[in-house]
């Protein structure tokens, strides 16, 4: 059996939620919290159930939304409530997703949220075994009028203070890409030009997040490419780079900044700068072809184009072909 698992967050990860509980025929969530619009974020259906704070307390506080939950409860959904939870996974089939996120409009649109989806048959087996322990005190008609008589909607200060707060906390995480960036050259700098350079190395050493482990390298181009604005900070790179007899995949780099650079001859370069780890190793473009050829078809060519590669999971297997140290995955050897 083929066991895959994975790490997600933010949209990524309410994409895979959404994904799975819409073709899910078996859905057990326990979610601490289920704000407003909830049944919505988290379209449970008949047969479905969920375990959920729905504490007077919670429900006062307005964390939990009773409204909500009546939704679901209309719509053929089993709902328990329990004051002491803090969990957040959902076992979903033969999936299990866990995560930090409460079912609201915040977490979905504007906190940064993490997990981890698995198949794995064990780490599901337990699930069901601790979230069936969690269902003790079903959600009966009349508790529930009770506590839609006691709900009071979140408060939130003036926008302000909220706007204040937003600037402080600063734009929400984007799950980072693959590169795959091809059409490469090594290069013969001139002395002048190097040192020249070097200037825009400093800078961006600054930006190492493991500077024991790695070095700032770069890749130059004459024109603006269509991607430059796309790429990001934190995105991940491989490229295939010619040395005047092979095409080679370097190990994965992360992209440290862009920033423009004029040679001694005035002329202006496109740079992106990029964390290398001193232990990355290197494979032949052929070699690269024969792993990823089933996972993208559009990388098995003889000088395959840049491109960001689109699908998560494909991006996930193609990293794997090295270990966090840039090393070949022993697997793979």
């Amino acid at each position: 059996m083929s066991l895959s698992t994975r790490f997600v967050s933010n949209n990524e990860l309410w994409n895979e939620i959404h994904k799975h509980v819409s073709k899910a025929k078996q859905v057990r969530a326990a979610i601490a919290y289920l704000g407003q619009h909830g049944a919505d974020l988290l379209p449970l259906t008949s047969g479905n159930k969920l375990v959920v704070d729905m504490s007077l307390g919670a429900v006062r506080q307005g964390v939990t939304d009773p409204r909500e939950i009546r939704k679901l409860m209309n719509r053929g959904v089993k709902v328990f409530s329990r004051g002491s939870l803090h969990a957040k996974f959902m076992v979903i089939d033969k999936t299990l997703i866990t995560s930090s996120a409460n079912v609201s409009k915040n977490s979905n649109q504007v906190l940064d949220e993490a997990g981890v989806i698995t198949t794995d048959p064990a780490a599901i087996r337990r699930a069901i075994d601790f979230f069936e322990r969690l269902c003790t005190e079903p959600v009966r008609e009349h508790y529930l009028k009770e506590c839609i008589k006691a709900y009071r909607p979140p408060k939130f200060k003036a926008a302000k203070g909220s706007e204040a707060r937003k600037r402080k906390r600063g734009r929400r995480i984007v799950q980072a890409k693959l590169w795959f960036i091809g059409g490469l050259e090594e290069l013969n700098l001139s002395e002048e030009d190097a040192a020249s350079i070097e200037k825009i190395e400093k800078r961006a050493e600054g930006k190492l997040r493991n500077p024991d482990k790695t070095y700032v390298s770069w890749i130059r181009y004459s024109r603006l490419p269509k991607f430059f604005d796309q790429i990001q900070s934190g995105d991940w790179v491989i490229d295939c780079t010619f040395d005047g007899r092979t095409r080679y995949i370097s190990a994965p780099t992360q992209v440290l900044s862009k920033d423009t650079w004029k040679s001694r001859k005035g002329k202006k370069y496109y740079m992106l700068m990029l964390e290398v780890p001193y232990a990355g190793e290197m494979m032949s473009l052929n070699e690269f072809r024969r792993k990823v050829r089933l996972l993208e078809p559009g990388l098995n060519r003889n000088n395959p184009r840049s491109r960001p590669i689109e699908n998560n999971v494909h991006a996930d297997e193609i990293l794997k072909l090295w270990t966090p140290s840039g090393r070949l995955s022993h697997r793979n050897k």
